[in-house]
C-alpha cells in the first residue's frame, strides 16, 4: 500500500503526468492498444496495464535478479575488494559525432563526460549515472545522456564518480559537489538541471540537500529517475513490491548500502536524503514504477518534500519496472519527453 498521504494528492500523477480517475486510466489504456498487437499485447494490457514492450522489457531483466542470488552480496563486495579497481569508462552511440562534440577530462582522479552543443546552449544537465555504488555507467546511461542532448540542446556534464569497495560516499559525494559548482559557475544565465537514475538520483538528492545547507542556490530542476532515497531499505512496505520487482532485493542492496557508507550511519541524511531537512530544495520530479521496490521510499519522499512546502511530481509508471524512461518503451518514451520538457523549461501534460 501507498502512504496515505500520497495517494488521491493533487501532486500525484501518472507516467504521462497527469491525474486521472480509475476510469480514465482503463479508457486511456485501452486506447493505447496497438490495434494490431496481438494476443501478448492484449495480454500484457489486461494483466499488466503496460505495453507488450514494456512486458518483453521485465521478461528480459527477470534472469538478472536470480543470477545475482546465488552469490551472497556480501562475497560479491568482497570479491571486487580483493581485485584492482576496474577502470570507469563508458561508450556514448556513434552517431552522437553528427550533433555534438564529446570530451573526457579527469577531475582528481575521477573521469568526467563533456557533451558539448556546436552552437551556444541554454541549459546545462549535470547528470549522476546509477548502479548501486558499485557499478560504473553502462551504455544505457550514455544514451539517454546522448538523447536528452540531441532533444534538449543542452550541455551535458557526466561524472564518473568514485564507487564502493574501494571508495566510500565521502569521496564521492565532494567531488561530485566541487564538479557541480564549478559547472554552475561557468554557466551563468543558463537553466541548470541536476538529474540522476537509481543511486545517481538519491546522489542527486543529497548534492541538493549539501547545497541548500551551505546556502547555495538550487538546480532550476532536480529530476530523479527512481532515485535510491533510503540506503536502509527498512520501509516495512518494501515487502508488498519484492515480488513484482524482477531486479532488485532489499536484502542485498541494504548490504551494499552498509559498504558505500563506511562508518557513517546509514540513516545520514548524506547517505539516505529521505531523512535529511527538505525544506531548503527547490522543484523536484520524480518517476518511479509500480513494480519496483523504490516505490514505497519515493512515494514517502514525494510525500515528505510536498509537506516541507517543495515543489514535487511524483510520476508513476502504472506496471513498470526500476528506471523505466530509460527502456525502449512506449512508456520509457513519453517519460523521456517529459524528462526533455524538464530540461527546455516547457510545462508537462
Amino acid at each position: 500500500m501507498l502512504p496515505e498521504s500520497t495517494r488521491g494528492s493533487a501532486e500525484w500523477r501518472n507516467h504521462e503526468g497527469t491525474q486521472e480517475t480509475q476510469r480514465e486510466q482503463d479508457r486511456r489504456r485501452r486506447s493505447q492498444c496497438e490495434p494490431d498487437g496481438g494476443a501478448f499485447s492484449l495480454y500484457s494490457r489486461k494483466r499488466y496495464g503496460r505495453s507488450a514492450a514494456a512486458s518483453l522489457a521485465e521478461y528480459g531483466i527477470r534472469p538478472v535478479k536470480t543470477l545475482a542470488a546465488r552469490i551472497p552480496m556480501t562475497e560479491r563486495i568482497a570479491r571486487l575488494a580483493d581485485h584492482p579497481e576496474p577502470a570507469r569508462t563508458v561508450t556514448f552511440p556513434a552517431w552522437g559525432r553528427f550533433f555534438y562534440d564529446l570530451e573526457r577530462s579527469e577531475d582528481s582522479g575521477m573521469p568526467v563526460y563533456h557533451v558539448r552543443q556546436r552552437t551556444p546552449s541554454s541549459a546545462v544537465i549535470v547528470y549522476l549515472h546509477g548502479g548501486g555504488y558499485i557499478s560504473t555507467a553502462v551504455s544505457a546511461h550514455a544514451w539517454l545522456v546522448d538523447h536528452l542532448a540531441r532533444r534538449t540542446g543542452a550541455d551535458v556534464v557526466m561524472p564518473l564518480y568514485p564507487l564502493a569497495p574501494h571508495h566510500t560516499w565521502q569521496e564521492a559525494h565532494r567531488l561530485v559537489l566541487e564538479l557541480y559548482r564549478r559547472t554552475v559557475a561557468e554557466s551563468p544565465g543558463k537553466r541548470i538541471i541536476l538529474m540522476g537514475d537509481s543511486a545517481g538520483g538519491g546522489l542527486a538528492a543529497v548534492i541538493s540537500l549539501s547545497l541548500a545547507e551551505a546556502g547555495d542556490a538550487q538546480p532550476d530542476e532536480l529530476a530523479l529517475i527512481s532515485p535510491w532515497v533510503d540506503i536502509t531499505n527498512t520501509n516495512p512496505e518494501i515487502a508488498d513490491y519484492v515480488d513484482a520487482d524482477p531486479l532488485m532485493a532489499p536484502e542485498p542492496l541494504a548490504e551494499i548500502g552498509r559498504s558505500w557508507a563506511g562508518n557513517t550511519p546509514p540513516t545520514d541524511w548524506h547517505l539516505s536524503p529521505i531523512y535529511g531537512d527538505l525544506s531548503g530544495l527547490k522543484k523536484v520530479t520524480t518517476f518511479v514504477g509500480t513494480r519496483e521496490i523504490f516505490l514505497p521510499d519515493n512515494a514517502l519522499f514525494h510525500a515528505k518534500l510536498l509537506e516541507a512546502g517543495v515543489d514535487s511530481t511524483l510520476h508513476v509508471g502504472e506496471g513498470l519496472n526500476h528506471v523505466y524512461p530509460m527502456f525502449p518503451t512506449p512508456e520509457g518514451h513519453r517519460a523521456r519527453r517529459d524528462l526533455v520538457r524538464l530540461v527546455t523549461g516547457e510545462p508537462t501534460v
